[in-house]
């Protein structure tokens, strides 16, 4: 991580003019002055972790993704807050580059706050238009060339989120331009709520973003009160007041999984396929998808079985969970979630574990949901399902050689630093593994069809 940040300002080139990007300060005598300790505390300032969270719409669609390095009780050795906080801006700002992950979110956003005073580094003029949104909270004074520098990013194509917001007169022109704005809910009442969002609106017309939202009440509350976008793992939560969601769609497919857990004969696979009309349907159409790059005739669903094999069968069935019933928004960003982190915790242990044992990894990050998917309780939800004793020992006690990659995951969607360096730690992962293998994971759940 330290080489790639280097390496950035030293010789990387702009796609536009092909002219070296200019930086106020050498970075190494950057992160050198901003930690006082010299190089060896340069490295440990870049060992920070990335952090995610979902935007959703009124319809818990997801529209977008915060990343974030959080700053709270980070490097509390360095003497110059104004200079950690730079670093970690930058650090972010060339992650999202580097990457390059927007192509796989399609015309989903990235959301990234920084300090004002970043709003002038030049690495911002690489940041591609109109997929990353730049929010950031405005100071308590204002002046016009912070607001000239507003405009000309809004001007290029970078939307601008104004964070935290409080309404003063002095912030109309900045309202004026922005197209997201953000609000701590958290902090407030209904009633002031309803007030700052009057204020606001009595100016412009932004996209108001619920910020903090941890349950249904809050979302559908925070919807009535002209939201249109919300931040945080409300969907992924039970949800006491409604039914279960365990309908005879589901429990045939978790019928099959046993039954592909156990390695089945074939043949009674196929039968059990059979009989089910719109199951059949779905698995010849998963089959022939372009994704999977098949050029056999298919010639049975006996032949299908044999093609996909009982790992990658089991690993279609369980994406087959999420999709049964009323496949609603909610269930969609569901998988997607389950999806990213299965990813991510089976690629950061593939080379920690057995092969025999590799395949847990996936099926708890994929099941580590189902609680919310089937609206009861994890034990209850596992209990059909003939799992390893590792994985439900993982799932359901928090416990087995499963768990830390599970809260590894856990700590990255909820900006959680601390548990981050802990279970990365004991998973003997450092910063730059678990960062690249969290985008990656993100961009390989965006680009598949669910």
């Amino acid at each position: 991580m330290l080489e790639k940040y280097l390496n950035f300002f030293k010789g990387r080139r702009d796609a536009a003019n092909d002219a070296p990007i200019s930086h106020p300060r050498d970075a190494a005598t950057a992160l050198q002055s901003a930690t006082r300790g010299g190089y060896g505390n340069a490295v440990a300032m870049l060992q920070r972790f990335i952090g995610r969270q979902p935007i959703l719409d009124g319809n818990s669609q997801i529209v977008g993704y915060e990343l974030k390095i959080r700053g709270h009780g980070l490097w509390p050795e360095v003497e110059e807050p104004e200079a950690q906080r730079r670093v970690q801006d930058e650090m972010l700002l060339i992650s999202v580059i580097d990457l390059d992950f927007q192509h796989a979110l399609g015309n989903r956003l990235t959301f990234i706050s920084v300090a004002p005073s970043m709003l002038d580094h030049p690495v911002l003029e690489q940041l591609p238009k109109h997929k990353v949104a730049i929010g950031i909270r405005l100071p308590d004074a204002v002046d016009d060339a912070l607001l000239a520098r507003c405009c000309q990013l809004v001007a290029r194509g970078i939307p601008l989120a104004l964070d935290d917001f409080e309404y003063r007169p002095e912030y109309a022109p900045f309202l004026k331009i922005s197209t997201y704005v953000r609000l701590d809910t958290v902090c407030c009442d209904a009633l002031t709520l309803g007030q700052r969002i009057a204020e606001i609106q009595g100016t412009a017309m932004p996209l108001l973003i619920a910020g903090k939202v941890e349950t249904d009440d809050a979302f559908d509350a925070y919807r009535q009160l002209s939201f249109k976008l919300f931040q945080g793992y409300y969907f992924t939560h039970p949800q006491p007041s409604a039914p279960h969601r365990l309908d005879n769609n589901r429990l045939r497919v978790i019928e099959l999984l046993n039954l592909v857990m156990n390695r089945a004969e074939l043949a009674e696979l196929e039968e059990k396929i059979k009989l089910d009309p719109g199951l059949t349907y779905k698995l010849l159409n998963f089959i022939n998808s372009p994704a999977n790059g098949l050029r056999h005739e298919i010639r049975s669903i006996g032949h299908v079985l044999t093609l996909l094999g009982y790992d990658q069968l089991y690993r279609w069935l369980t994406l087959l969970l999420f999709n049964s019933g009323n496949a609603d928004g909610r269930s969609r960003a569901l998988l997607k979630s389950a999806l990213v982190r299965a990813r991510f915790t089976e690629t950061l242990g593939k080379d920690k574990f057995k092969p025999a044992e590799q395949g847990g990894l996936f099926i708890v990050g994929i099941f580590s949901l189902l609680d919310a998917l089937l609206n009861v309780p994890m034990e209850q939800a596992l209990a059909r399902l003939n799992l390893p004793q590792a994985v439900v020992d993982a799932l359901v006690r928090n416990g087995g050689m499963y768990a830390p990659y599970l809260q590894l995951a856990l700590a990255c969607e909820n900006f959680d630093q601390e548990a981050i360096a802990r279970c990365a730690a004991l998973c003997g992962l450092d910063a730059d593994a678990v960062n690249v293998t969290h985008v990656n994971a993100l961009i390989w759940g965006e680009g598949l069809d669910v």
